[in-house]
């Protein structure tokens, strides 16, 4: 299997910058607001419900402030992440009970499976240490946050 890079999934213009969400619901509507703004062949109320049924079965919230909510949209070609952070966290019933302040959402297209769970590992992995998630919490916006996730995504070569 080829080695796999943020770059290839992770976009500038999804990355969103203070969010301002108040609960899970209002979180996940305003990410698929922004996605079907950027994408055509999203319908965001589609996704929307996708996004809420997941959660209804187990948070994607996996503590440390994190969470990796995930769906499969039509029309994508490839995976793509979008990077959400909140100013305040948002009580998303992480396995820790501790607010989620930022957000990976990985939205893959159908029979896509293998590829995103090697996406959402390659996360999981690679924001284990609480000391990178705090490095991202220190970016002074969208443009640094992108940057620091390219970074640290190039750091781990596996």
């Amino acid at each position: 299997m080829p080695m796999m890079s943020f770059a290839d999934y992770l976009r500038e213009d999804f990355v969103f910058w203070d969010l301002p969400c108040q609960d899970k619901p209002s979180l996940l509507k305003a990410l698929s607001g922004e996605v079907a703004t950027r994408l055509s062949t999203v319908d965001a109320g589609a996704l929307l419900d996708q996004l809420l049924a997941r959660e209804a079965e187990r948070s994607t919230g996996i503590g440390g402030g994190l969470a990796l909510p995930h769906a499969t949209v039509a029309g994508l070609e490839q995976p793509l992440l979008i990077v959400g952070r909140t100013r305040e966290g948002v009580d998303f019933a992480a396995l820790d009970s501790r607010p989620v302040d930022l957000f990976f959402l990985l939205l893959s297209p159908p029979g896509a499976q293998a590829q995103q769970l090697r996406v959402l590992a390659r996360l999981a992995r690679i924001f284990a240490p609480e000391e990178r998630v705090e490095r991202l919490r220190s970016a002074t916006g969208p443009e640094a946050l992108f940057q620091m996730l390219l970074e640290e995504d190039a750091r781990h070569v596996y």
